[in-house]
């Protein structure tokens, strides 16, 4: 313990970086890491800025587009110009990894501050309970293998969240702008940072010291640190597509999704307009990332430490902002702006938002302890400690293959018919590569490209000037011409006959699996 207590932040550092190395090998080695469609999507946007065929500075910006937000794509820069971090998806889990690391020396500290009045044993252990909930999570260092976003979210936000609470501890103005900076930069992480940002002003507010109007000025100012991100993105979308909220309604949006496959999501429905069900789905979702026991837990100990600490709840508002994510889900539920179905048995979509809670939950779950007199707390400690390896050893008991972190990715990323489709294609291209350049739409067909050999220099794609000149004939340095149908490479081609009467012309089909086709020039 005395690891804990003189060297806390090397300590948690070094537990958080084994587990997270070995997690890794164990992943990586199995090829397990990099199946999710979006995770691939993660790495072939940064790709893109880095193998642009267009050289302008902006040309290469605009690759980054919309939806997502682009903090990880600017920290996967340095990487993905290693081809092999690149097609492997390595480049975006060791940025998943370096997350986890920081999540967990956050979530430590965080619970330092919150547990520090408690007598020595119980001040230097509850904070060790919330970082093995947090550490030992079988989804949490699986999804830390992998370029998706959660792991970096989950970093992002609770790195404000504990400059935010020191702050109220220890407050100045230096450690308020750090604040301010730390929120602005989780804000460009995920959208779940958005409501956790505008409350936290609020939060600004009721906890600092002084008077109203001091109070006031510290608020405006940490907004006005804390607005960048946002104001930023708002002003990239009108950039580039002339609609500030492209994120939130255009087609790649998560509700242009929807309504593109609104046949395939219909069920979704059922959620839309009730708040409580869907408050319910959500707590079912966590608990399959989290563990149902670990989930109870923290809850329970939300409750308590509220309870219990309600004299000096104020200044431990800024942890209590770790909850925002969940409630914030739930209302995009009910509101039909992300669809999530947690059963493995009839399938898995979206289980994964379950996993930024688990910083909630590891949290406040040292704090059910309080339920219990003095005496018996140190014993409820061990039990809870028993609770965690029980939990967690059940959620991996089917080897961690089963995780339904996992099987979501898989399912969609290697087993769905479309993913087939992707993985036979990219075989023929290996086989075969282009002579010369590629007219594809990489954002249809983007698992192919890593996957197939290919080089986004190489590609007239969605992104780059040359897409949008080709008029009424195929360029003559094209040698490939690959689409899906549906996509709108092949939408293109059919409402040109030019297009088409060049295709037929100069080209022939070499390969045809299902909806995709592969045509090279005579």
């Amino acid at each position: 313990m005395q690891l804990f207590t003189q060297h806390g932040g090397l300590t948690v550092a070094t537990i958080a970086g084994v587990l997270s190395i070995v997690s890794f090998v164990y992943f990586f080695t199995k090829g397990m890491t990099n199946h999710y469609g979006d995770g691939i999507a993660h790495v072939n946007i940064a790709r893109k800025v880095v193998d642009s065929p267009d050289s302008s500075l902006w040309q290469r910006y605009l690759q980054i587009g919309t939806p997502w937000l682009p903090l990880q794509t600017v920290l996967m820069l340095p990487l993905v110009a290693n081809d092999r971090l690149w097609r492997s998806g390595a480049a975006g889990s060791l940025v998943s990894m370096f997350a986890f690391v920081i999540a967990a020396a956050m979530i430590f500290q965080i619970a330092r501050i919150l547990y520090r009045q408690e007598d020595m044993r119980l001040a230097t252990w509850m904070p060790v309970i919330s970082l093995a909930i947090f550490v030992l999570n079988p989804s949490a260092l699986f999804m830390q293998t992998t370029p998706m976003t959660e792991t970096l979210f989950l970093a992002a936000m609770a790195s404000a969240v504990f400059c935010l609470q020191r702050w109220v501890i220890e407050p100045s103005m230096k450690r308020l702008a750090v604040a301010g900076i730390a929120m602005a930069m989780a804000t460009l992480a995920r959208y779940e940072a958005w409501p956790v940002a505008a409350l936290a002003v609020l939060v600004v507010a009721l906890a600092g010291r002084g008077t109203w109007k001091a109070r006031t000025a510290n608020a405006a100012g940490f907004a006005a640190l804390v607005a960048l991100g946002p104001l930023y993105w708002l002003w990239h979308n009108w950039a580039i597509f002339g609609n500030a909220l492209e994120f939130l309604s255009g087609p790649h949006s998560a509700r242009g999704i929807f309504l593109h496959e609104e046949a395939r999501l219909g069920w979704a429905k059922v959620f839309i307009g009730h708040p409580f069900v869907s408050l319910l789905w959500m707590a079912i979702t966590t608990a399959v990332c989290t563990g149902p026991f670990m989930l109870m837990l923290g809850a329970i100990g939300f409750v308590t430490f509220a309870l219990l600490k309600k004299r000096g709840l104020i200044e431990h508002l800024p942890a209590a902002l770790l909850t925002v994510p969940f409630f914030f889900h739930a209302f995009s539920v009910a509101r039909g702006e992300i669809q999530i179905f947690p059963f493995s048995a009839f399938g898995l979509l979206n289980v994964r938002y379950g996993l930024p809670h688990l910083l909630a939950v590891a949290l406040f779950a040292p704090a059910a302890v309080w339920l219990v007199k003095p005496r018996a707390r140190r014993a409820a400690l061990i039990a809870t400690g028993g609770l965690i390896v029980l939990q967690y050893g059940y959620l991996i008991s089917e080897g961690p293959a089963q995780l339904a972190v996992y099987q979501e990715g898989y399912r969609n990323g290697v087993n769905s018919v479309r993913a087939r489709e992707w993985a036979h294609a990219a075989a023929w291209l290996l086989a075969n590569p282009p002579r010369q350049s590629v007219w594809m739409n990489t954002g249809a067909l983007g698992p192919m490209v890593p996957r197939g050999g290919l080089q986004f220099a190489q590609i007239i794609h969605e992104g780059s000037l040359r897409w949008h000149v080709i008029k009424d004939a195929i360029p003559v340095d094209v040698s490939m011409v690959i689409y899906q149908e549906g996509d709108p490479l092949a939408e293109r081609l059919q409402s040109n006959a030019a297009l088409t009467a060049d295709l037929a012309e100069h080209f022939q089909q070499q390969f045809s699996y299902d909806s995709i086709k592969i045509y090279t020039r005579k």
